[in-house]
């Protein structure tokens, strides 16, 4: 597969640079779902004041229990638009990451190529049908791999549709 020692570096080179990559998106990711947890928590630190301070000065049983009955919905659609931040901060880098890995498995299947037609070229004489079959199951292969990929993004696709329309639902509210 390489015939000189600057084959083998420069592929050595490829793998790090796209561990790197996978790395730094996976980094990015983390920092995202940081971001979101700390301002998660400051708005619930802050509505929960918010709310201790109404029940304080509340100044019968039915307001209390006014009070109470208001902060379900609100903390619902609070928890589902949150669950929606993490799961499009997943998607992303998860696509993100697929990405680099679909680079680098496109760019070894070019060298594994080259290297069997190289072979190919300096087979000994009778040996044509082996080098069709290897050519042949590489194609096959490749044509498996396209197709779990597109497959797998159809069911991405078909997820990522389901949460919409679970999220763009109308709720059942109580009236008070």
């Amino acid at each position: 597969m390489f015939n000189t020692p600057d084959q083998l570096i420069a592929a050595h080179k490829a793998a790090l640079e796209t561990m790197q990559a996978v790395a730094m998106k996976s980094i990015e990711g983390f920092e995202r779902l940081v971001e979101l947890n700390l301002q998660a928590t400051k708005d619930a630190l802050s509505e929960g004041n918010e709310q201790v301070v109404a029940l304080l000065s509340a100044k019968d049983a039915k307001a209390v229990s006014d009070l109470t009955t208001q902060g379900v919905q609100p903390a619902s659609d609070k928890a589902a638009a949150y669950a929606k931040s993490v799961y499009d901060i997943a998607r992303e880098t998860s696509a993100e990451i697929a990405r680099i890995y679909e680079a680098q498995m496109s760019e070894a299947n070019k060298q594994v190529f080259t290297t069997i037609e190289s072979l190919a070229k300096n087979a000994p004489a009778g040996s044509e049908g082996v080098v069709s079959f290897v050519k042949s199951a590489m194609a096959a292969s490749n044509s498996a791999w396209d197709q779990v990929n597109k497959t797998t993004r159809q069911v991405v696709e078909m997820a990522e549709a389901n949460v919409a329309a679970v999220a763009k639902a109308p709720r059942a509210r109580k009236a008070a």
